[in-house]
């Protein structure tokens, strides 16, 4: 799903041209527009005061989020070039575990069309148009409704345990980030160690939620960073709202209440229970009304694939650069 023709980039790392030193001020500076950017961007996440679920569209957002940390992180280094060779080993082991984790998510993201296939299937047959569907149909869309409602299948435990045990491996990296000597190689650990710990957050979240694996990985940023306190009250309220359950997203529990409402009046019709006309009006309605749930969960799962999908290029090409010393 992934593989791409590596890109020839020039190494946003190495440069024959030899460049001024910059004087610290400017690092400050550069430090301080980046760490600025990250607390504006972390606005996407905000959750309203009432959430009580995570949702596909948050996901996406915190996966477009973390791409867009990894295009200006690369930006910021590549004004550093001839001080980041010593980084090189290190990004080289972490853009590795970054494109493993972003396969293994797309794979649990893949689940969820099978539900879809169903949900569809299911509005395919509910198809109200001059009268009521065959009884046939009625019960073909009764028992796709079924399978997708109790389709509690979880992803591969051993996919599972593999995403958190890079999770874990992403954190080791940023304990041996090396530190700066020179106000630029300090930089650049700075800048490193901000997509490493935010793309630890997410993944953790994508993980728990995706996976139903626990005790995933929760960092708290030092206070050194402009954003530490941004990311720390995000990261509490996240894992607060998921830790009681970890499966249960919000476009998907929507859709299963509504897919259950449906079948009662599936089970009723055909049974001949009640009056003909207001079975009619109420499966009628509540078709419409799960057909609306079909729609935003189904763009939910394409901007969460768009979102995986985004990120594995845009780490890739990074990563292409460096390999195309």
């Amino acid at each position: 799903m992934f593989l791409v023709q590596k890109a020839n980039l020039s190494s946003h790392f190495r440069s024959t041209i030899t460049k001024p030193p910059h004087i610290p001020k400017t690092y400050q500076l550069a430090a301080r527009l980046f760490d600025e950017n990250i607390i504006l961007h972390l606005k996407t996440l905000d959750l309203a005061p009432d959430s009580s679920n995570i949702s596909l569209s948050w996901l996406s957002a915190a996966v477009s989020f973390i791409s867009t940390v990894h295009s200006e992180a690369e930006a910021q280094i590549s004004n550093l070039i001839s001080q980041a060779d010593d980084y090189q080993a290190l990004y080289m082991d972490y853009s590795l575990k970054v494109l493993d984790l972003c396969n293994l998510v797309s794979s649990a993201v893949h689940q969820l069309t099978d539900r879809r296939l169903l949900m569809n299937f299911s509005l395919c047959l509910l198809n109200f148009s001059d009268q009521m569907p065959q009884p046939e149909k009625l019960s073909k869309a009764n028992d796709a409704l079924a399978r997708s409602i109790n389709n509690t299948e979880d992803p591969a435990k051993e996919k599972g345990l593999r995403a958190k045990a890079l999770i874990e491996e992403l954190t080791v990296l940023l304990g041996n980030l090396p530190r700066g000597t020179s106000g630029g190689r300090d930089l650049i650990r700075r800048t490193l160690y901000a997509i490493g710990v935010l793309t630890v957050f997410v993944g953790s979240v994508l993980v728990t939620v995706l996976f139903g694996e626990t005790d995933i990985v929760k960092l708290r940023v030092p206070a050194e960073f402009l954003w530490a306190d941004s990311v720390n009250a995000v990261q509490a309220r996240i894992f607060d709202l998921i830790r009681p359950k970890q499966n249960v997203l919000l476009e998907v529990d929507d859709l299963a209440s509504q897919a259950v409402i449906v079948r009662d009046l599936i089970q009723v019709v055909v049974n001949g229970g009640d009056d003909a006309g207001g079975s009619r009006v109420r499966l009628e309605a509540g078709v419409k009304e799960m057909a609306t749930g079909a729609k935003r969960f189904s763009d939910g799962i394409d901007a969460l694939t768009n979102g995986v999908n985004g990120l594995f290029r845009t780490v890739l090409k990074i990563r292409n650069g460096r390999l195309d010393v």
